[in-house]
């Protein structure tokens, strides 16, 4: 009688991915219009999120500027997983928040629904010191909201792809 078991072996010597060239990554990523997304700030969500932040309470009625923040990650219309398929991110590739600009022209308000536009702006690659290679994709976010059309804030996010061997 033969045993009708299989054993399953995973092979772990391939070869690493290839790393993309900075023509291709330019290609996939230079002025990539992102999907963007509509959001709303609930009572309940600006609430828990003074209370994490210790935030200090006041009468204004707005949300912690933080939101701001948020509303780019959220409103890019992509997940930051997705944003490291778009930049061929490989297993053995680091993904590092490299920078931040936040400017908010106006105070956010809970319960009002903001539309968030987002873009690629062209990438860049450098090699340090010792020999790395960093890429660097920035997105240039938009917060609009939707009770008047004006934009209350815009965000720049700096993400740097460090490249291992």
């Amino acid at each position: 009688m033969s045993d009708s078991t299989t054993e399953q072996t995973t092979d772990t010597s391939a070869a690493p991915a290839a790393l993309i060239t900075p023509e291709q990554l330019a290609e996939t990523l230079n002025d990539r219009q992102l999907p963007g997304a509509t959001l709303t700030i609930e009572d309940y969500e600006s609430a828990l999120a003074d209370y994490a932040l210790v935030a200090d309470t006041d009468d204004s009625g707005d949300a912690h500027p933080l939101w701001l923040l948020i509303l780019a990650l959220r409103g890019m219309g992509i997940s930051v997983d997705e944003l490291c398929d778009l930049a061929a991110k490989r297993p053995q590739d680091t993904l590092l928040f490299g920078t931040c600009e936040l400017n908010q022209h106006r105070p956010l308000r809970p319960g009002r629904t903001f539309t968030v536009s987002a873009q690629v702006r062209p990438v860049s690659r450098k090699v340090s010191r010792t020999g790395g290679v960093l890429d660097f994709v920035t997105v240039q976010t938009t917060v609009h909201d939707d009770s008047d059309n004006d934009a209350v804030g815009d965000i720049v996010t700096g993400y740097i792809f460090k490249r291992g061997a």
